[in-house]
């Protein structure tokens, strides 16, 4: 159920007033719902299985005088899925005003969820919301079929009103034209982030240097996942003329001829080399028989981070069935960064195969040589003295559910195999305290929130170049509900 659904919900008839009987007082009770939202991150397009958003929702169902102490909090993100709802918000907005101020997210999408619907009501929405959403500053645009003419170009230059828009999702969209997305990114001057996630391309056409948005120049955040290749060569454009910091990109081996996906992809990170200090690979390939002995030919060619001069963190997460899992040591084996401290390895498991997931891959671990390949390949000099204590994370999670635990119980005989494996398997990482494992998605973000607060904490001293270190920043979660 989504917040709109809760709020409605919360505001039918059945509210209760809290009983005339001793109780906490109201701001107390306030104090502990404010404590209980601080765990909501707006930054995950999903969030159907939030435990704190749940208990928000609870919380605003016990009584009128919870009700309101949580309406703040739920009205943060707003889901738009037609005109009704665009005008709902603008008549809610226009009799509070002081829920201006709490309105952070708008994700806009078609009427029927999984559906690529037409999206008309974006316009109504930055026409009649315009100036009023002050710390609105991420916009989602999902299940959507963008057409031309569809919205008008006139009304999506309302977007530039928004002041504090720092942040566009696009997923699972299919885009008329590249200059719709070129158009879209231009109306958000103050644009900083920009994930395009299964999005496809009805025109087939050459975009040119000159069509780049201005505002282009200051991204720092770019996510490629599964696009259109003139989507992408757009995007490649993008990343040449900024200075993109974090770059996220995954691979597809299903999309055409692997050779020219692997192409696109390489030519995405070298247009991001001199500038991205974290990179996030995702692989979702099918196996490729090759001959004992040999890797994949693909990778021998592609996949190169050598000219990544500020790479200090790279994330790889491996779909099901895996076959990715040996370019691992020859990626790690090509980075040159003097500034390189940590990296992770993430399984991500089906949720309804999870046992039989981790316990084929444990098996193929055992059996192959790559856990010590990355333990040698980490002794060498150039890897000996920059990655950080823990900086090393094995992991595994569910594919499937932004907030499910995704782990097999504590204590269950494949996380002590996985744990005791990555032990036996690499052991001069274990000695030296750079390895650690995890064994669900929550452990993983801590983990990545630690590597985080030691880059800074190390930013701020001079490097025996005399400049500080660049700080670091977040890779997104790739639970954007389509990772």
């Amino acid at each position: 159920m989504e917040e709109d659904d809760w709020i409605t919900a919360a505001t039918s008839e059945g509210i209760p007033r809290c009983p005339s009987i001793p109780q906490l007082p109201v701001e107390v009770c306030g104090r502990i719902i404010d404590h209980v939202a601080t765990g909501v991150d707006h930054k995950y397009v999903s969030l159907t299985s939030d435990p704190h958003l749940s208990t928000l929702a609870s919380c605003a169902l016990v009584c009128q005088d919870w009700y309101y102490l949580t309406w703040y909090h739920l009205r943060q993100r707003i889901h738009l899925r037609r005109r009704e709802d665009v005008l709902s918000l603008f008549k809610t907005l226009r009799e509070r005003p002081r829920l201006r101020e709490a309105v952070q997210q708008v994700i806009i999408s078609g009427a029927l969820p999984g559906y690529r619907q037409p999206i008309g009501h974006m316009g109504t929405f930055a026409v009649m919301l315009a100036g009023k959403a002050p710390r609105l500053s991420r916009i989602t645009i999902t299940d959507a079929k963008w057409i031309a003419g569809a919205v008008r170009m006139v009304d999506v230059g309302y977007l530039s009103r928004f002041s504090s828009i720092n942040t566009l999702n696009i997923i699972n969209v299919t885009l008329s034209s590249v200059s719709l997305l070129s158009r879209l990114v231009s109306a958000l001057p103050r644009l900083r982030e920009l994930s395009c996630i299964n999005v496809d391309c009805l025109q087939k056409q050459q975009v040119f240097p000159g069509s780049l948005p201005l505002n282009c120049a200051n991204m720092e955040y770019l996510g490629v996942r599964w696009v259109a290749p003139e989507l992408e060569d757009f995007l490649v454009q993008i990343s040449r003329a900024s200075r993109v910091r974090v770059l996220i990109l995954a691979v597809v081996g299903e999309s055409g001829p692997p050779e020219s996906a692997a192409s696109r992809s390489q030519t995405l990170l070298d247009a991001s080399s001199t500038s991205a200090d974290v990179v996030g690979l995702r692989f979702w390939v099918d196996p490729t028989p090759m001959p004992d002995g040999t890797i994949d030919a693909t990778v021998e060619r592609h996949y190169n981070l050598s000219h990544h001069d500020r790479l200090w963190r790279l994330e790889i997460h491996l779909y099901h069935p895996y076959a990715a899992w040996p370019w691992i040591p020859y990626i790690l084996s090509r980075i040159t960064s003097k500034h390189f401290q940590a990296m992770s390895v993430m399984l991500v498991i089906r949720t309804d195969h999870m046992a039989d997931d981790l316990g084929e891959m444990l098996t193929t671990m055992e059996q192959d040589s790559v856990l010590g390949r990355l333990d040698s390949i980490l002794q060498e000099e150039h890897f000996s003295s920059i990655v950080v204590s823990r900086g090393i994370c094995l992991g595994f999670d569910t594919h499937d559910d932004t907030w499910t635990s995704g782990t097999l119980e504590p204590g269950s005989a494949l996380r002590e195999r996985w744990d005791e494996l990555a032990r036996q398997k690499m052991p001069h990482s274990e000695g030296r305290g750079i390895l650690t494992t995890m064994h669900n998605y929550q452990d993983f973000i801590v983990w990545r929130e630690d590597m985080e607060r030691i880059h800074r904490a190390q930013a701020t001293q001079p490097n025996t170049g005399g400049e500080a270190q660049r700080e670091g920043q977040d890779i997104e979660s790739p639970r954007g509900g389509t990772d």
